[in-house]
């Protein structure tokens, strides 16, 4: 199952089950939204890779880059 995420206006990343609607994150005012994918290296190191976009909150789209680069400091603890 994918995994959803929403970046908030004071840059916090929000990770939530596919289950549940962007929207109804909408309240922490997201800038970018898509989906976050959870990978390991060849080494077995982790990593996160945002993509896609939201449809519930009008197409709003993910910035892989930034979002990814984000996702990685505060969810695994790791500077890209």
């Amino acid at each position: 199952m994918a995994t959803k995420y929403i970046r908030t206006k004071e840059n916090e990343i929000i990770v939530f089950s596919a289950l549940l609607n962007h929207s109804e994150f909408r309240r922490f005012e997201p800038i970018s939204a898509g989906f976050i994918l959870f990978t390991t290296d060849q080494l077995g190191n982790p990593n996160c890779e945002c993509y896609g976009e939201s449809v519930s909150l009008g197409f709003l789209k993910s910035n892989p880059v930034e979002d990814s680069k984000l996702a990685n400091i505060q969810i695994l603890g790791t500077f890209l």
